[in-house]
């Protein structure tokens, strides 16, 4: 399990490094990848559709717990 989380957080941080270089050009990409930009875009919202819902989810789990207790 602990695994997994660790991947999924490696991936996020690669989108939001490449989103985040988007715009300010911190590091110079290859036009190899560049040729893909939108399809990296396009899983990169998906991650942020799936990191908003998890969120969600999370508060939800939470606001259950302490009343629950």
């Amino acid at each position: 399990m602990q695994k997994r989380g660790i991947f999924w957080f490696i991936i996020y941080l690669v989108f939001g490094v490449y989103f985040i270089n988007s715009s300010f050009n911190f590091i110079i990409i290859p036009e190899v990848i560049s040729n893909y930009n939108q399809w990296i875009i396009f899983f990169g919202g998906i991650l942020i559709l799936f990191g908003g819902l998890n969120h969600f989810r999370a508060i939800r789990n939470k606001k259950k717990y302490i009343t629950s207790s």
